[in-house]
């Protein structure tokens, strides 16, 4: 005898047909993600409900509100403006009067500003080389 070969011939070509283990095969790998896609499911759920709980006071009941929010953000940030403005002079101040004694200023003070002198300068170098097109020698016209 022969043995089959797995295909069966139909009147329009031939029909591949599977062998019993392969599925029993398909068979369990079926039920098993089926079993694996409830559990991650029901944990992703779970998961999402107390995410959604935890935060449910950032939630909008009315939706009309949301297009003021982007308004609403630029505008408390607008509204720290002076008080950043206020330190910045504050600060600027305070370096103002440091720097008009320089003389006074210690060794480790006048190195550590030299240092950012240096860094300073150094990022501008990288900035124009870079805004070169990474050329040491100019701009290509």
């Amino acid at each position: 005898g022969r043995k089959p070969s797995g295909r069966q011939q139909s009147g329009s070509g031939s029909v591949f047909t599977m062998s019993g283990a392969v599925q029993n095969l398909m068979k369990s790998t079926r039920s098993l993600a089926e079993v694996a896609s409830k559990t991650i499911g029901s944990k992703v759920n779970q998961q999402y409900a107390k995410v959604m709980q935890e935060n449910a006071k950032y939630v909008l009941e009315d939706k009309s509100k949301l297009a003021d929010m982007p308004k609403q953000y630029v505008f408390t940030h607008l509204a720290e403006l002076p008080a950043y403005t206020a330190q910045a002079t504050k600060e600027w101040h305070m370096t103002k009067a440091k720097l008009s004694g320089w003389r006074e200023l210690s060794t480790s003070e006048a190195a550590t500003g030299l240092l950012f002198a240096g860094e300073i300068f150094a990022w501008f170098c990288v900035g124009e080389y870079v805004g070169r097109g990474f050329s040491l020698t100019g701009y290509d016209y």
